[in-house]
């Protein structure tokens, strides 16, 4: 009997794959040649993307641009579909292609912390996105990630030096516009009180 071995997905089979509307109903991503599918995102998810989309936007109104769970072509086996990129260029500049890399790429992380912390930031990072930030909305900060560090595929390790933790009291700046600051709590959802 011949081996099973499992399929390998490639960028193009993937985008044929959603042209049948199969994903209709939830956010998918391939990472590492895998489907990965998730139920559409929790209002928390939503809430915090949208704020952090909007001072994005704020900083990159036209070149860079802000992009919102838009395809990010990485390899030829990975589109991790961020929650947020700043992608190089207008947007007129993809009309005809995804983006390759990022001036920044944001992941919202409510379920999903260790996923984003070494999975996707390996990705990234091999892709040479020189600034990576992760949400962490239960926790109440801000990962960011600078200096990718090219790591061979499927070690799990932190694939930026250095990894600094800002909580929600604190600020940040990005690289690609140094002289703006974000307060982290702005762009988590606010806390009710009991």
């Amino acid at each position: 009997m011949a081996a099973v071995l499992p399929h390998r997905w490639t960028i193009a089979e993937y985008r044929q794959l959603d042209k049948t509307g199969l994903f209709t109903d939830r956010k998918t991503m391939l990472l590492n040649g895998e489907i990965f599918a998730s139920s559409m995102p929790s209002p928390m998810h939503s809430t915090a993307a949208a704020k952090v989309g909007n001072h994005l936007r704020g900083l990159f109104p036209t070149n860079p641009h802000v992009r919102v769970e838009k395809a990010l072509d990485i390899g030829t086996e990975n589109d991790p579909g961020p929650d947020l990129a700043v992608a190089s260029g207008t947007r007129d500049d993809y009309m005809t292609r995804h983006p390759s890399t990022a001036v920044l790429v944001v992941e919202v992380a409510v379920s999903s912390l260790e996923s984003d912390l070494h999975l996707k930031a390996e990705l990234y990072a091999a892709a040479k996105v020189p600034e990576y930030w992760v949400l962490d909305v239960d926790g109440r900060e801000l990962h960011v990630l600078r200096a990718p560090v090219t790591q061979p595929a499927g070690r799990e390790v932190n694939a930026y030096r250095p990894h600094e933790t800002i909580a929600a009291t604190g600020t940040v700046a990005p690289l690609a516009a140094p002289n703006a600051t974000i307060k982290i709590e702005a762009l988590l959802p606010m806390v009710k009180s009991q």
